[in-house]
């Protein structure tokens, strides 16, 4: 199933949209990738850890990558036969039979789908399929920046297996996964284009609610009400605004009890936007200006667009992940600026990402604790056509911020701009 006629909102308007899908051929190129990567390794299966989707569409979800199914399983991927799905509860298996009745591509035969994803329910799967000496890979161990430093698996579940079998031979394999699955497919790729058209439309409305006496939370509700209008779903948006605003989350009010604050004349709203479709994920990255701006968010959007444009002229097969992220960082620096959150990381998976060092000279850092960093990951990864990089340079200058930019395709020769709209600063 390619693709099916559906009716999408565009612009307000409603008009015919073909919604892309995924074929048979797909799930084979994926499972082909998966069967290659345990002969490589000599590996009799893959154990493939999923989140739980409590999380919205879950941020480490390699199990779907295989599935093409509701988020939140753990799959045994043997080297001979076909992949078993522990679904986190019952409900997952229900979705499927649902699925199948309505002539969805699902790719896991009933056969091999169970309930149940405790550590327990994965020994049973294991000994089923008399892997309990076998060589294993296992995708969830190792860090998934910018999620788990640590890995996802959680400790109980893992302890779980390793003391049901003592003799068995446990590889991490997820940087060998993420090597072969950045790079994406025709199909993956018409998918992430759908994902960022949403992704526009959605910055479109947020410009659009931006005014002054209009509070942080209305802007963030017409940007949450134009992702399912464009059949895509975003979990949050980050957001704050201000005269100044020298940090990067999601609005306080959605965690600490408090008005969301009105926006100003003067002030920036900064916002990071993410439209996943299809577990596939694209981020926008609008700063809009509400009427005139101390000059040094002027200064720190040319900054910003400058490190963007630097990132486009060095985003070419071939290169270096570290390269990429060190010439970006350069019109930071030259500017006296700091990085108030990474300038460039993977996506689709995620698993590079440029770190992140200092508060620059903000006068009251001296009086936190332990502040720490987040190291460069991935800086040897060499760039393939096909990879998707969330670029997101942003130049802090004192407490005057911003944040610019969007996905990009590393292209067969020029890299593919998967929007526009929030590579500049906005103005209302």
């Amino acid at each position: 199933m390619m693709a099916s006629t559906n009716t999408a909102v565009v612009g307000g308007k409603r008009s015919r949209s073909e919604i892309p899908g995924y074929s048979k051929d797909e799930r084979e190129r994926r499972w082909r990738l998966a069967r290659d990567l345990m002969d490589e390794l000599d590996l009799k299966a893959l154990i493939v850890y999923g989140d739980r989707e409590g999380a919205a569409p879950a941020p480490f979800a390699p199990d779907t990558y295989f599935t093409n199914d509701r988020p939140g399983a753990v799959l045994v991927f043997p080297r001979h036969g076909e992949p078993v799905s522990l679904t986190a509860l019952p409900m997952g298996v229900t979705d499927h039979m649902e699925a199948s009745r309505r002539g969805e591509e699902v790719w896991i035969r009933p056969e091999n789908l169970y309930a149940g994803k405790m550590g327990k329910a994965l020994v049973m799967a294991l000994r089923e399929l008399k892997l309990e000496t076998a060589p294993i890979g296992v995708i969830g161990l190792e860090p998934y920046p910018p999620y788990y430093f640590d890995g996802a698996i959680p400790y109980t579940t893992w302890q779980t297996v390793l003391e049901a079998f003592p003799k068995a031979r446990f590889k991490p394999v997820q940087r060998e996964f993420l090597n072969r699955t950045a790079q994406r497919s025709r199909e993956e790729l018409e998918v992430l284009r759908w994902s960022a058209r949403a992704g526009e439309a959605i910055c479109q409305a947020m410009l659009a609610a931006t005014r002054p006496g209009v509070s942080e939370a209305a802007i963030y509700a017409a940007a949450m009400e134009a992702a399912p209008k464009h059949a895509c779903f975003t979990a949050m948006i980050l957001l704050g605004s201000g005269k100044e605003y020298a940090t990067w989350g999601p609005p306080s009010w959605t965690y600490r009890p408090h008005a969301p604050r009105p926006v100003e004349e003067g002030d920036v709203v900064l916002a990071e936007v993410f439209a996943s479709f299809g577990m596939l994920e694209t981020q926008h990255q609008p700063t809009i200006a509400v009427g005139k701006v101390h000059e040094d968010f002027e200064k720190a959007a040319k900054v910003a667009r400058a490190s963007y444009e630097a990132g486009l002229r060095a985003l070419r097969p071939g290169r270096r992940f570290e390269e990429v992220a060190g010439v970006m960082e350069e019109p930071v620096r030259e500017a006296g600026g700091w990085h108030v959150h990474p300038w460039i990381h993977g996506m689709n998976p995620f698993g590079t990402i440029s770190g992140l060092t200092g508060l620059g000279d903000l006068p009251e850092a001296g009086r936190y604790g332990r502040v720490g960093e987040i190291p460069m990951v991935g800086g040897d990864v060499e760039l393939r056509p096909g990879m998707t990089f969330a670029m997101e340079p942003n130049c802090a200058l004192g407490r005057h911020v911003v944040n610019l930019g969007g996905t990009v395709v590393v292209g067969e020769a020029e890299p593919i701009e998967l929007n526009r709209l929030a590579t500049r600063m906005m103005r209302v």
